[in-house]
C-alpha cells in the first residue's frame, strides 16, 4: 500500500498524538510488489503483494522500546503505542543513546520512476517469453524471478522531523544451464526504471555463457591477474564499503586503522585508479535521499585517486570523537574506463574471466580478508581470447588487494553481487594481478 506524502504525515501525526513517553519517533514503510517467478523454461506462479506497517520506538531518558503493527484502527495503534512504552520502561539505558534529530532538509529524490509503477503485464511476461524461447532453442533451462516494487518510507518524531520517500525498484534475473548439467550462465539486474531492463541482451548473454561453460577443465589453484565482471567487482566494492566504519578504524579494530593510533584517511592506500563516491543522485544508481538514521544522505567522496578521504561514522561516534557525522550511505559508485569486458579480455595474454562471486564470508576483519567461491562461468584467457571453461575456485582475498593490484578499470554498470541485495551499485569490471584462488571446487 502506497500513501502520498501528505497522508503519511497524517498518520504519523496520529500515532505520535497517543504518546507519552519523553520522546518518541514512528516510521512507517509500504509497498505494492509484483513477481512471476519461473523455472524449466516456463512461467511456474505469478503474484502480487501489498503492504503497511509502522514502528514506534518510545524513549524515557535513555530507555527505549520498539513495537510494530500493520493495523492501524485507533484501538491498535494506541496499544502498539503503549507496548513500546511498556518495553522502554522496563529496559536498560542505552549508554549510546542519542536525542531525537530535529528538522532536517533532504535533497530531491530522483529513486522513483513512474515507468515502472505503470508497468503492464504483457510487458513483464513479454520480457520473461524471451527468456524461455530462446532457452528451448538452444537446448538449455532457465529459471529466475523478475519483481517490480514501488515503495515508500516516511518517518517522524517528537523533535520536529518529518521524512518521505517513494521509491521504485525493478528486479530481473535468471540461471541458466546445460542439460548435462556442466555448464552454467546468470545475469541479475536491477533498476529504478524498469525500461532500462534490456531482457533480450541479457538472456542472450547468459544463454551463450551457459555454453561456453560446459565440460571445465581443472586448473592449479594460485596467484592469478583476474578479469572480474561488473557482479563480482559489486561484491568487493559492497564489501569494502561495510568495512570502512569509523569506530572500528579509530579503536584499531581495520584495515583503515593506523599504525599507532587514528585512521588512514588521507592517505593514499590503494591504486591512484581508485575513485569511489556515493551521491544519491547519481543517474546511474539513484538511492534515497534518507538515511536509516533520519539525517540526509549527500554526496560523499570516499577514495580519491587512491586516497582514503572518509569513513562512515554514526551520531554517537562523531560525537564522541568530535568529528562529523558520515551516515552509512544508500548507493556506491566507482569510476571507471571505457572498455567492455571482450575489450579487457582483447588485452589480456594470460588471466581468469570471472563472472561472479558466491557465498563469501569474512575470515579476518581487521585485513578484510574474504573466503568465497567462484560461480556461473570461470575461464581461462589467453592471448586476448577464452581459451576453456575451467572449474570453480575457492578464493581468499581482500578488496583492498584488488584496488591495490589494479591493471586496468572497464566501463562501470549498474550490478548486482551475491551478497549486495538491490543496494544501488555502479562498478567498473576490474582487471587485477595477484588474485589468490586457494583451492577448486566441483561446484557449477
Amino acid at each position: 500500500m502506497i500513501l502520498s506524502e501528505n497522508e503519511a504525515k497524517n498518520l504519523l501525526t496520529k500515532i505520535l498524538s497517543n504518546s507519552k513517553a519523553e520522546s518518541a519517533s514512528v516510521s512507517l514503510n509500504g509497498n505494492n510488489t509484483y513477481n512471476i517467478r519461473f523455472a524449466r523454461n516456463s512461467i511456474s506462479t505469478n503474484g502480487f503483494a501489498d503492504g503497511l506497517s509502522v514502528t514506534i520506538t518510545s524513549n524515557f531518558g535513555k530507555k527505549s522500546g520498539t513495537a510494530t503493527t500493520n493495523k492501524f484502527d485507533d484501538i491498535s495503534i494506541k496499544e502498539a503505542v503503549k507496548k513500546s512504552e511498556d518495553i522502554a520502561k522496563v529496559s536498560p539505558d542505552n549508554k549510546e543513546f542519542m536525542p531525537l534529530l530535529g528538522p532536517q532538509t533532504y535533497p530531491e529524490a530522483s529513486n522513483y520512476s513512474e515507468n515502472t509503477a505503470n508497468v503492464s503485464g504483457s510487458s513483464r511476461s513479454d520480457k520473461i517469453a524471451y527468456v524461455l524461447e530462446r532457452s528451448e532453442l538452444n537446448s538449455v533451462t532457465a529459471a529466475g524471478y523478475m519483481e517490480d516494487e514501488v515503495s515508500f518510507f516516511a518517518q517522524m518524531n517528537t523533535n520536529g522531523l518529518f521524512a518521505y520517500n517513494k521509491a521504485s525498484l525493478a528486479k530481473f534475473s535468471s540461471t541458466i544451464r546445460t542439460d548435462d548439467g556442466t555448464g552454467s550462465g546468470r545475469f541479475d539486474k536491477s533498476y529504478t526504471d524498469v525500461s532500462k531492463i534490456n531482457g533480450n541482451s541479457l538472456a542472450d548473454w547468459a544463454i551463450e555463457r551457459s555454453k561456453l561453460s560446459v565440460n571445465p577443465q581443472e586448473i592449479e589453484p594460485g596467484r592469478y591477474t583476474v578479469i572480474l565482471e561488473h557482479a563480482a567487482a559489486a561484491d568487493m566494492l559492497s564489501l569494502c564499503l561495510n568495512f570502512m566504519g569509523s569506530r572500528g578504524a579509530d579503536e584499531g579494530r581495520s584495515y583503515f586503522s593506523k599504525k599507532g593510533g587514528g585512521t588512514l584517511i588521507g592517505e593514499t592506500i590503494a591504486n591512484q585508479n581508485v575513485n569511489i563516491y556515493s551521491d544519491p543522485n547519481d543517474p546511474n544508481a539513484p538511492s534515497s535521499p534518507i538515511s536509516w538514521s533520519g539525517e540526509p544522505n549527500s554526496r560523499i567522496v570516499w577514495f580519491e585517486n587512491g586516497v582514503l578521504k572518509n569513513l562512515h561514522r554514526n551520531r554517537f561516534w562523531a560525537q564522541k570523537t568530535s568529528q562529523p557525522s558520515v551516515p552509512y550511505p544508500s548507493n556506491i559508485i566507482m569510476q571507471g574506463g571505457t572498455k567492455s569486458v571482450d575489450e579487457l579480455i582483447a588485452d589480456s595474454d594470460n588471466a581468469i574471466l570471472v563472472t561472479r562471486f558466491w557465498y563469501i564470508r569474512t575470515v579476518d576483519p581487521k585485513t578484510m580478508l574474504f573466503t568465497g567461491l567462484t560461480r556461473d562461468g570461470v575461464f581461462e584467457v589467453k592471448n586476448g581470447k577464452i581459451t576453456r571453461p575451467v572449474k570453480n575456485f575457492r578464493f581468499n582475498e581482500s578488496p583492498m588487494n584488488i584496488f591495490n593490484n589494479i591493471i586496468e578499470l572497464g566501463r562501470p554498470e549498474k550490478a548486482i553481487g551475491s551478497e549486495t541485495d538491490s543496494f544501488p551499485i555502479f562498478v567498473p569490471a576490474i582487471k587485477a594481478g595477484n588474485f589468490n584462488f586457494s583451492s577448486l571446487s566441483d561446484a557449477v
